[in-house]
C-alpha cells in the first residue's frame, strides 16, 4: 500500500473568548492525544485570543480535523490561509507545539499575509503555500516552544 502524501493546512481564527492558561493547557493535552493517535503534527501560535495553527499529516486527517475546528464554538472568523502537499514535516517533533506570541510578532505574521487586505491574500498556489509553511517553521524554531 503506498504511503499517503503529506499535507499541510494553516489557518487563523479568533477565540470567541480569550483562553485562560488552564484552558490552553487542557486544549493542548486534548490536541496532543488526538494528534498522536492520528499521526498529525503541527504548532499552535496564540496571542491574546488570536490563533494561528499549522497542521501536518495525511490529507484526510488534516481536512477532518479542520472541519472539526470549523464547528468548534471556541473559534470565530476562521480563515484557511494555506493548504497543500508538502515533501516533509516541518513540525515532526511536536504532536502539537505551542508558542505564546507577542502581539507585535503576531501582527508581523499576519502583516506578511496581508489579512487586512483580503484582495491581496496569497493564493493557494504551491509556491505561496510552501512559503507560508516555511515562514511559520522558521518563526517557531527561532524561539521557545512549549511541548
Amino acid at each position: 500500500m503506498p504511503t499517503p502524501t503529506l499535507f499541510h493546512l494553516v489557518y487563523q481564527s479568533t477565540a470567541t473568548t480569550p483562553f485562560t492558561d488552564q484552558e490552553l493547557e487542557a486544549l493542548l493535552i486534548q490536541s496532543r492525544a488526538w494528534n498522536t493517535a492520528h499521526n498529525l503534527t503541527g504548532v499552535l501560535l496564540y496571542s491574546h485570543g488570536d490563533i494561528m495553527q499549522v497542521l501536518e499529516g495525511s490529507q484526510e486527517e488534516v481536512h477532518y480535523i479542520f472541519k472539526r475546528i470549523a464547528r468548534d464554538f471556541r473559534h470565530a472568523r476562521l480563515m484557511k490561509l494555506s493548504d497543500g502537499p508538502i515533501e516533509q514535516r516541518n513540525f515532526s517533533q511536536w504532536s502539537m507545539g505551542f508558542k505564546a506570541v507577542d502581539p507585535q510578532d503576531f501582527d508581523h505574521l499576519t502583516g506578511y499575509l496581508n489579512l487586512a487586505k483580503p484582495d491581496t491574500l496569497p493564493t493557494n498556489s504551491d509556491h505561496n503555500s510552501t512559503s507560508l509553511h516555511a515562514l511559520l517553521a522558521s518563526f517557531v524554531t527561532e524561539g521557545e516552544i512549549r511541548y
